[in-house]
C-alpha cells in the first residue's frame, strides 16, 4: 500500500462561515461544495443555499468540511461529538511573521510567532470552529560546538 494524501475531514457547525474564514482569510481556495437541500454539487461560492460539505486547497493542504448532521449520518458516533477537538493540524509555510500579521486581526491567537528548538518559527492559532493550526517555517539553525577544555 502507498498513501498518496491525508485530507482530515473537519465537523463543522456552518460549512460556508467555515470556507469564508479558510478562504477569505487564510487564501485557501474553493473546490466543491454540497448543498444541503438536494445535495446539489457546486463548485462556485457563495453556494445557492446552506452547505453540508466542501472542500478547500491551498497547494498541498487539502481540508474538508462537513456538518455533524451529514457527518451522523454516515457515521452514527459523530451525533455527540463535540466540534473542534484535541487535534492540531500542523502546516508548513513560508514568511510567517507576513502571516502572523495579516491574520491577528481576524483570529485568536494561542501563541505568538516564537522559534523552536528544533529549527521551526511557530504560532497557533484557533479557527471558528475551535480547531488549532500551527504554522511553521524553517529556519536557518545555528550550530554551536561544545567548548574544548583547555
Amino acid at each position: 500500500m502507498t498513501i498518496t494524501r491525508a485530507t482530515p475531514v473537519l465537523m463543522v457547525e456552518d460549512v460556508g462561515r467555515t470556507v469564508a474564514f479558510y478562504c477569505d482569510v487564510l487564501g485557501f481556495a474553493f473546490v466543491v461544495g454540497v448543498v444541503e437541500a438536494g445535495r446539489e454539487t457546486v463548485t462556485t461560492r457563495p453556494a445557492p443555499g446552506p452547505m453540508a460539505f466542501a472542500l478547500v486547497e491551498y497547494g498541498q493542504a487539502r481540508f474538508m468540511f462537513e456538518t455533524r448532521a451529514a457527518l451522523a449520518g454516515e457515521l452514527p458516533r459523530f451525533a455527540e461529538t463535540k466540534v473542534g477537538g484535541s487535534l492540531i493540524l500542523y502546516l508548513d509555510c513560508t514568511d510567517l511573521d507576513g502571516l502572523y500579521a495579516r491574520l491577528s486581526e481576524h483570529a485568536p491567537f494561542l501563541k505568538a510567532p516564537h522559534n523552536t528548538f528544533y529549527g521551526t518559527r511557530e504560532c497557533s492559532f484557533q479557527d471558528p470552529n475551535g480547531y488549532v493550526l500551527t504554522f511553521a517555517e524553517a529556519v536557518a539553525k545555528t550550530t554551536t560546538t561544545p567548548e574544548t577544555p583547555a
